[in-house]
């Protein structure tokens, strides 16, 4: 249990700090590209306009979903830090958290990143996500994952108006 709590990472491997950087940057930016995208698509409307939003729905939960990023790529940051300092174990968790939840988004981008930095890891830690969940102690486990879980539930949201609103069959 003390050498899945103790492993140091990040520190040591260049290409996964690379990675969590350029994860970092697209999931900061993702608001804005999406402003951009709306801007593009509805001919300049903002959308503080009822009529955008309300003649498509679907916008709307893209909007949500791509507020939720930033947020999500702090938690990224913080979960470097866990690798850093030697809490590998829950910053592996805390990455799996995030892998649901960039699916429950549909996030092809956050999928794709963050399934990349979770094996990168994995490859270096010699655990997975569930092995992690396993070792830590479970007191401390919202203390550590508590904003990832903020990130699950918030992508719940979005995949609920998603399903509900028609545009992901059941």
């Amino acid at each position: 249990m003390e050498r899945l709590l103790c492993t140091s990472v990040a520190g040591t491997d260049e290409k996964l700090n690379r990675w969590f950087t350029i994860l970092k940057i697209v999931l900061f930016c993702m608001p804005f590209l999406y402003l951009g995208y709306v801007g593009i698509g509805t001919g300049g409307a903002s959308l503080a306009d009822e009529g955008v939003l309300q003649a498509n729905p679907t916008m709307a939960v893209s909007f949500l979903s791509a507020m939720i990023q930033p947020y999500a790529a702090w938690i990224l940051i913080l979960s470097q830090r866990r690798l850093q300092d030697g809490r590998s174990a829950y910053a592996m968790v805390n990455l799996g958290v995030l892998l649901v939840a960039q699916l429950m988004m549909m996030s092809t981008v956050g999928v794709v990143g963050f399934a990349l930095i979770l094996w990168r890891c994995t490859k270096h830690t010699g655990f997975g996500p569930l092995a992690a969940l396993r070792q830590i102690q479970p007191r401390r486990l919202f203390a550590e994952v508590g904003g990832s879980v903020v990130v699950l539930l918030l992508a719940a949201v979005c995949l609920f108006a998603t399903v509900r609103i028609g545009a992901l069959p059941v």
